[in-house]
């Protein structure tokens, strides 16, 4: 039990620092399109607007919608908002109400906040779909 628990607690101090919690998060989303798709399907740090700096982690590679056109990429990127997902399930286990919905609310509004990044980061039609994926790797979070 003691080497279970120092394993747990090891676990929360690397996913308590933001950018390894992004990786993590990169890599689940990379497996799972390697399980899903051919490697000429996707394609990874994807600049999804030409002359742009901004690369998004995974794109998926879909047919042009002119014959000039050879690709119009389908951004995907990994989002981890642990800390208001944390509070969330805290206050529900403790049966707040008060704090869910405000907890609740807080998550809703920085979901929001990063798919309008990615929004203005990756999507520019023709070059891109007019839609974006923000994929969560939090095991049972529902939207």
């Amino acid at each position: 039990m003691r080497t279970l628990a120092n394993g747990v607690g090891d676990l929360k101090k690397v996913l308590s620092n933001v950018k390894t919690r992004g990786n993590w998060g990169e890599i689940q989303l990379g497996n799972l399109l390697e399980q899903m798709l051919t490697a000429q399907q996707y394609d990874k740090n994807v600049a999804t607007i030409p002359g742009s700096s901004e690369r998004v982690e995974f794109a998926i590679r879909l047919p042009g919608r002119d014959e000039g056109q050879d690709v119009v990429w389908l951004p995907i990127d990994a989002k981890f908002p642990q800390e208001d997902y944390a509070r969330l399930i805290e206050a529900h286990d403790a049966g707040n109400v008060e704090a869910i919905e405000t907890i609740g609310k807080q998550l809703e509004m920085q979901i929001k906040k990063c798919a309008q990044d990615i929004c203005g980061k990756y999507l520019q039609a023709p070059y891109t779909t007019d839609f974006g994926i923000m994929f969560l790797p939090i095991e049972g979070f529902i939207c």
